[in-house]
């Protein structure tokens, strides 16, 4: 036993070596993204070659990388929000609130009416909602190519008067900008709350898309939904004022609806928070948890069968929407 400890600890010094090799040649894959993604910080590489030659005296090559890393990640967080000139036209606007009583103001709110995905009337209008209206909220996710641990999140409020209201975190592209995951991780794009109709923020998904829709009632009370409603809001204004960056990890389209049930729910488990990066699993943890209306022993594949919508839903007659979807989910 005693001639195996040296052996074992060898083994541990040549594992331990490799792994941190293995962890900054991630580092530097980062590095060399923002590079590309983020031409102006080219500083950083040319600037460690200079301490490293000059300060250095070309030792310590690994010590170098990893300040060349460290350097990337200044670099990084002192780069500001994207503000290009113009905004693509899908998110062209911020919606703006106005809040007096209960009576809520929505200006840019987007209905776009469509006759393609690319062929669409860019509608934005100003509407008012009675919160005191509120009667309840749904959870909304869309896949797409299949894709089950990745989707797309939304929010869905309901009025007694049958408005409906839709909550959608999305990448605000530049103008001339095509969207990827690797450009999301380096602040090339803004996040926007877009406010709009079902007609407009679920419909160009089902009808034009083709993309799997999913909306799952939620388990809330009226004060509930209108505390996630006013906390979606309060994170909509901050993205704006902030002019915050979409990031394909750590801030997308699901950040938001994860932060606003912590401020719901504080004691929920901190590991949740990572549920952004595989979104899929929200649902899960909501019918976990007891957060969706269920039928009595319901499981969960059965719930997520129940409130599948399907395509083309009322294409023909798109001021039916919000009713045609709600009667493909069966009570």
């Amino acid at each position: 036993m005693k001639r195996c400890i040296p052996l074992i600890r060898k083994s541990a010094t040549v594992l331990g070596r490799w792994l941190r090799r293995l962890i900054l040649a991630l580092c530097l894959l980062w590095s060399l993204g923002l590079w590309i993604y983020q031409p102006i910080c080219l500083i950083v590489p040319v600037l460690t070659a200079v301490l490293w030659w000059w300060v250095l005296r070309r030792k310590y090559t690994e010590s170098a990388l990893w300040g060349s890393f460290g350097l990337s990640i200044v670099a990084y967080l002192l780069l500001p929000g994207p503000q290009p000139p113009k905004w693509q036209t899908p998110w062209e606007h911020a919606p703006q609130f106005t809040i007096e009583g209960d009576t809520l103001t929505i200006r840019n709110l987007r209905d776009f009416h469509y006759r393609s995905e690319q062929d669409y009337d860019p509608i934005w209008r100003t509407e008012s909602y009675n919160l005191a209206a509120l009667t309840g909220a749904e959870f909304a996710e869309c896949h797409w190519d299949g894709m089950e641990a990745i989707c797309h999140t939304m929010i869905s409020f309901s009025f007694a008067d049958g408005k409906h209201l839709v909550v959608s975190a999305e990448t605000r592209l530049p103008e001339g900008e095509t969207q990827s995951a690797i450009g999301g991780l380096y602040k090339r794009y803004g996040l926007l709350y877009l406010f709009g109709t079902e007609e407009d923020i679920y419909a160009l998904r089902t009808n034009y898309r083709h993309e799997d829709l999913l909306l799952m009632p939620m388990d809330i009370t009226p004060e509930g939904a209108r505390k996630m409603l006013l906390h979606f809001i309060h994170e909509s204004e901050q993205a704006e004022e902030n002019h915050t960056a979409y990031n394909t990890v750590s801030n997308n389209c699901s950040s938001g609806v994860m932060r606003t049930f912590r401020h719901m729910t504080p004691d929920m488990p901190y590991y949740y928070d990572l549920a952004p990066v595989h979104n899929g699993s929200i649902s899960r943890l909501l019918y976990k948890h007891g957060a969706l209306i269920t039928r009595q022993g319901e499981s969960y594949d059965a719930l997520r069968k129940r409130c599948y919508l399907g395509y083309d839903i009322s294409k023909d007659s798109p001021q039916d929407y919000s009713k045609a979807i709600r009667e493909k989910i069966q009570p």
